[in-house]
């Protein structure tokens, strides 16, 4: 039996997901689901030291390496979070062009507020091989390459909001909202200075980032490999968004494709797997020092669970909750978002009633219908199927890479838990 009075002792909080221990001192936790949402409501339990009363089914071993996840996440993000505040200022300062000191006001506006998920993958896959933060530049450098596709991203889904924040071409639009002459096409193009400029910032983004990879590690003997895998990653995620892209397009006005499904898992492997975790966390590596040979191996390890982590926001994009994943909850519809929920419902019965819906700009109380469809098709229990497939096959492959330390096994699998459980 555990002695419970001695774990109170030696630690501030204690989780348990049995009623048997049930007293003022110990919270009472029955899933990795319940415990992100109370670990993350309250950022104080961040300081404390929280232990565990382990039971039989594992359900609070995987709590406890959901834990050991956060607290490094969140430890680094603090980090990135300072040395981006840095280099924002650092890109505003020294334009004597007002237009140019402007518009570098409105990228660092973007530059801010983001997750650094991607980063933290990065300092992970470092300090799976070197102890120290020399990752800092790296992840940074990696987050302004996502503020600057996702700049451009904002043109191509003609967003308005971005991190909560108007996006750059609305932005454009406010700030020259008031003309003081010319003909009666200003509105027009106040809206193409909108984007336009949002493309030229999206591009100086790039460049941005690349100039901090090289400043940072030029005197690193692993700079040519870092270069080469990021460039191969940003290669992917360009192919992965062209097929993003002009696929919805291609369904909607010129036929179905026989496998639709296999568009869409490649979208799923360039766009997200390899962008949003396999290479954060394999850059990571190779800059710690990391031989060919493992890379590959935790490339197979992560694949899977970047596409399982992309089936779970199509999951959350349809049945989620608006105000906690952010965005609105008929966007994937309006758009005519090629999702494996999609995928699936077309090649059923079903195909006639989801295309009533399907690419029309519905609002909040017709989503009930499109839920019911995807659930009547089967299409949620397949979607569901596959992405817990897929998490179990990767948690198995993280457990099997034997060059990892148990420490960083258990962070990693954490990641893997975290992306399974979260809400948005």
């Amino acid at each position: 039996m555990v002695d419970v009075k001695k774990i109170i002792k030696e630690n501030d909080l204690v989780i348990s997901n049995s009623e048997e221990y049930k007293d003022k001192e110990i919270v009472i936790i029955k899933s990795c689901e319940e415990f992100l949402k109370w670990f993350m409501s309250d950022k104080s339990l961040f300081d404390k030291k929280i232990g565990f009363i382990l039971d039989d089914d594992g359900t609070v071993k995987k709590i406890e390496i959901l834990y050991e996840f956060l607290k490094y996440y969140l430890s680094v993000k603090s980090k990135f979070d300072l040395k981006m505040n840095d280099y924002n200022d650092l890109f505003v300062k020294g334009y004597s062009n007002k237009f140019l000191e402007e518009a570098l006001n409105q990228f660092v506006s973007s530059n801010k507020g983001g997750k650094f998920l991607r980063a933290s993958l990065i300092a992970m896959g470092y300090n799976s091989f070197k102890k120290d933060d020399d990752y800092l530049p790296l992840g940074l450098a990696l987050e302004i390459f996502q503020t600057s596709i996702l700049i451009h991203d904002d043109i191509i889904d003609k967003a308005d909001k971005r991190r909560g924040l108007d996006t750059i071409p609305i932005k454009y639009q406010k700030l020259y909202s008031d003309k003081v002459k010319g003909n009666d096409d200003f509105d027009i193009k106040r809206k193409d200075l909108g984007n336009s400029m949002a493309l030229c910032l999206g591009d100086l983004g790039f460049y941005l980032a690349l100039q901090v990879i090289v400043k940072n590690y030029r005197n690193n003997k692993n700079l040519d490999r870092v270069l080469e895998y990021y460039n191969d990653v940003a290669i992917k995620t360009c192919e992965g968004e062209m097929v993003d892209v002009i696929l919805p397009f291609y369904e909607e006005y010129f036929g179905c494709e026989d496998d639709i499904e296999s568009h869409v898992m490649e979208i799923y492997r360039l766009k997200t797997a390899w962008y949003s975790v396999v290479g954060p966390y394999c850059l990571g590596a190779i800059l710690g020092g990391c031989d060919e040979e493992k890379v590959h191996k935790l490339e197979d390890a992560l694949l899977g669970l970047g596409i399982a982590f992309q089936i779970k926001d199509d999951l959350l994009g349809i049945y989620g909750d608006e105000t906690h994943i952010g965005k609105s909850i008929t966007s994937d519809v309006s758009e005519f978002k090629q999702t494996i929920l999609y995928a699936y419902t077309v090649n059923t019965s079903y195909k006639d009633e989801l295309l009533k819906y399907y690419g029309k700009n519905i609002d909040v109380s017709l989503m009930d219908k499109v839920r019911d469809i995807f659930d009547k098709s089967g299409a949620r229990e397949y979607a569901n199927k596959t992405m817990d497939k897929l998490f179990k096959q990767s948690f198995q492959s993280i457990l099997d890479l034997d060059f990892l330390d148990i420490k960083n096994k258990k962070i990693l699998l954490g990641f893997a838990e975290y992306l399974r459980v979260r809400s948005k």
